[in-house]
């Protein structure tokens, strides 16, 4: 049985095609990896035009009503296995190809003036609107991550960036792959 997408990866696929970027969606199942099991499998291998390839773990995060673009970044948290399954698929695949986070963030909540939903002026293009909802995604590299990251919870093995850190080390989507030309 084929797996169902969340809404945060069929958003990311759309702004894919949209931008006519090849990609190859990955089946969320258990590999066996240098003789180990358990390494947490990525969600696409994406092919941008004249770069590198990449392999991409999709977060998907809500940002309530209210929430201001300056913050749309705040709540970048991934569990350790999210991050140590992405150091191994690195090793797997070699320096030819780029593991990284996409945080896709739902700007929820009506739009009004000045808030989260209104970020389509001239210096930030960061939103994808995708069945009714409105969507900014953001790059980070993992080896980025990893040389930023702070437990965030013990409890539950999650990490996260410091938030300004985050801020300088993450890029829009956009900025990072550009369209494919037509």
């Amino acid at each position: 049985m084929a797996e169902r997408r969340s809404h945060y990866e069929l958003a990311f696929e759309a702004l894919l095609n949209r931008r006519g970027t090849p990609f190859v969606a990955v089946e969320d199942v258990r590999h066996v990896v240098k003789g180990r099991l358990g390494a947490k499998t990525f969600d696409y291998v994406v092919y941008p035009s004249g770069g590198p390839a990449y392999l991409v773990e999709v977060k998907g995060r809500k940002l309530p009503a209210g929430v201001e673009r300056s913050d749309a970044r705040t709540n970048n948290w991934i569990t350790r296995a999210d991050l140590e399954g992405m150091q191994t698929w690195q090793e797997v695949f070699g320096a030819e190809y780029v593991t990284s986070f996409v945080f896709a963030f739902w700007l929820s909540g009506k739009e009004r003036p000045g808030g989260a939903a209104t970020m389509m002026n001239a210096e930030d293009r960061s939103v994808v609107p995708f069945a009714g909802r409105r969507y900014s995604f953001w790059l980070v590299r993992q080896a980025d991550y990893a040389r930023h990251q702070k437990q965030r919870s013990k409890r539950w093995d999650t990490l996260t960036i410091p938030t300004e850190d985050f801020r300088r080390i993450s890029t829009r989507l956009q900025a990072v792959w550009p369209s494919a030309p037509c």
